[in-house]
Order: structure tokens, then sequence, then C-alpha cells
């Protein structure tokens, strides 16, 4: 029997402009609320990696990993974006999913919706699930900045391993932050779907169990650096 009130915490990598960013991977988990992990996928975008894979190579970014990704169309599933979101939804619902998450949800969020309107104009399916009022969505780059990255311990870790911006600020992002939770201060993130997926569950679970008295907020939220600092 499926346990309600599950979470799913996605990631994305997409090419484009942060305006515009048009997913070309994404990876899953679905977790139950001891986070246990129910289920895991990651889908590389037919329309991209088969049809028109010079396009990706107009992103440096992912240039960066391109060999990675040559790996990847070996081994991963190349699906079109249309089966991907439906697939997405129907398990959300077959694993009573009502919370979904990122580490920086507003972007995801956005590239969600871009990919949906050049790929699946007719149904956007995933991307009407993503506004159903009985769908919470959690940020937990904002939940992060609200509570452990703006203690005085990570603001030490940070100062201490030069984690600072050239404008003098904290740095927030999802690989300090799994740096400061684990301890592995030379850890390097994947940059594929699925792996930084994984790692953003990690940091939801570890402010689960070390951070008391905090209620979570729901939604997108900017800027959320400026309250680690």
């Amino acid at each position: 029997m499926r346990t309600r009130n599950n979470i799913m915490v996605l990631d994305t990598e997409t090419i484009g402009t942060f305006g515009t960013p048009l997913i070309h991977d994404i990876g899953f988990t679905i977790i139950d609320k001891k986070f246990n992990i129910l289920h895991k996928d990651r889908f590389l975008v037919a329309e991209l990696h088969r049809d028109a894979r010079w396009m990706l190579r107009t992103s440096e970014f992912y240039n960066q990993y391109s060999e990675d990704y040559k790996q990847a169309r070996k081994t991963e599933k190349i699906v079109y974006w249309k089966e991907i979101a439906e697939t997405i939804v129907k398990l959300i619902k077959e694993f009573k999913v009502t919370t979904i998450s990122a580490y920086n949800l507003q972007f995801d969020y956005k590239a969600i919706k871009y990919t949906e309107q050049l790929f699946n104009r007719e149904k956007q399916c995933l991307a009407k699930v993503l506004d159903q009022k009985g769908k919470n969505l959690l940020c937990i780059y904002n939940l992060a900045c609200e509570t452990i990255l703006r203690t005085e311990q990570y603001h030490q870790f940070a100062e201490e391993n030069h984690y600072i911006s050239d404008a003098g600020n904290y740095q927030t992002n999802a690989e300090v932050c799994y740096r400061f939770i684990t301890g592995k201060n030379d850890y390097v993130e994947k940059h594929t779907a699925l792996s930084d997926a994984e790692d953003e569950t990690e940091i939801l679970h570890y402010i689960a169990k070390n951070v008391k008295k905090h209620n979570a907020q729901y939604g997108l939220f900017y800027n959320c650096w400026m309250k680690a600092q």
C-alpha cells in the first residue's frame, strides 16, 4: 500500500538562457515522510538528445559535461517530452505525491513551463500539476537559507573554506550546502539531473532531522541567498 503525502524532489539540467531554460535532462526521487526513497528515475529529452543534438552544443555549460552525456545516451532513457511529462504526472498520482520540491524551485518551475510550451503546448500536463492548489511547492534553497545557511556554524565554515562571493556574500548553492552537511569538502556536483536530485534529497533530509521548530513555507521564492547573509 502506498503511503500518503509523499514528496518528489526533482532537478533539471537545461540549455538556453536563464529566462528561457529548456530542459534536456530531468531526474527525481520520490520519498516518504521518513525519507525512504520509494522511486527514482531520469530521462534525457529526445527532442534534444536525439532530434536536435546540435542545440545542446550552443550551451557552454553543457559542453563542460558533453562526454558524460555521450556515455549517458548509451544507457539512459531518451524519451520525448510529452511522454516524460505524462509519466511524471502518472507517478505523482501513483505514489500519492502532495509536495514537489527542488533546491532552486523557481528555476526548475520556469524550465518545466518553458519546455512544456515548446514541446507539449496543447496539453502541458506537468505544468498544470505544478499549478494545482492541492500540490505544495517546497523550495529547498529557501528552506536552507532560512535555517542551516544562516547559522554561525555555516558562516564560519564558509569563511574557513573561502566560500565567499566576489561581492563578499556567503555562497549558498547546492554544492556548497551539500559539502557543509556532509563534511565532504572536496565534493563536486555531477550536474546530471538524478544525481543532483539525490543530493538535494539529502539536504532536505538533513534539515528535517536537524532543524527544530521551523515551519516550512510553500511557494516560489526569489533571491533566497539574501536570507543567509
